[in-house]
């Protein structure tokens, strides 16, 4: 069983006051499925992200501070994606190729103009 309750504020909050870890993600995901009919909010609105938060997070879950910023700045996801898509890139990490992959087409459907 999770020990995340349904009173506490959402798992975004929490982790941009850093009252959490981008790990504790894992907590908040395992109480919402326990949750059962009870819980009527989308997942996404559960841990308190909008659809395209959620979108980069499933496809990048080392992506947490990069979306963090973004909304703390009121800018764009994408802006902060592509540098952060760029350093992963260059790193060339082997386990970050389905992050890339997915990254690199979502940047693409997401361009500008």
């Amino acid at each position: 069983m999770s020990d995340v309750r349904e009173d506490v504020s959402s798992f975004f909050t929490l982790f941009g006051l850093g009252l959490v870890d981008k790990d504790r993600i894992h907590d908040f995901v395992d109480a919402w499925h326990e949750s059962g009919d009870d819980e009527k909010r989308t997942l996404e609105d559960y841990l308190g992200m909008t659809d395209e938060e959620y979108s980069v997070w499933l496809m990048a879950p080392n992506a947490l501070p990069v979306i963090l910023a973004a909304r703390r700045d009121k800018r764009p996801i994408r802006e902060t994606i592509v540098p952060f898509f760029e350093s992963m890139r260059a790193a060339g990490d082997p386990e970050d190729r389905p992050a890339i992959f997915a990254l690199g087409h979502w940047l693409r459907r997401h361009e500008p103009g």
